[in-house]
């Protein structure tokens, strides 16, 4: 990847047959109940993940806490913005905006994960991480109810 590439944003796009309030609930609220916890995650499989006040937290089995994310925008049913960090440095979060758009017979749910400059020599190895990682998050999301 050359220098220029991590400049540019990971996009993935699902479609869910839910209304966009139910897809931003189901993704929120929910979250605990589909994010695939066995394989994307600081804690493992044990752990458990939830959206506590304006974060996004991970919970181990021992009560040990692990922030994700801070919400930086918070706009149901329509977008989600996140300080993306899990399992690292707060300073330096990448940024998550997660758009859910009406779409026929559900929702559009547009992730676009960028700011990857920010973590400096990391950056090529955690935007290719992204890469590849979004796409089973996002399908156990659609797979959720």
């Amino acid at each position: 990847m050359t220098a220029s590439q991590v400049g540019v944003p990971v996009v993935r796009v699902v479609h869910v047959r839910r209304s966009p309030e139910d897809a931003f609930r189901i993704f929120t609220a929910d979250i605990g109940a589909w994010w695939p916890m066995e394989a994307h995650s600081v804690f493992g499989a044990a752990g458990r993940v939830a959206v506590e006040g304006m974060e996004i937290v991970e919970r181990s089995g021992l009560g040990e806490r692990s922030v994700w994310a801070e919400i930086e925008e918070w706009s149901p049913p329509r977008l989600l913005v996140l300080n993306w960090h899990p399992g690292t440095d707060p300073s330096t979060p990448t940024r998550v905006e997660v758009a859910f758009l009406p779409d026929g017979d559900g929702t559009r749910v547009e992730l676009t994960h960028s700011g990857w400059e920010v973590l400096g020599e990391r950056a090529e190895g955690a935007r290719r991480s992204y890469e590849q990682g979004w796409v089973p998050v996002l399908e156990r999301f659609v797979e959720a109810d």
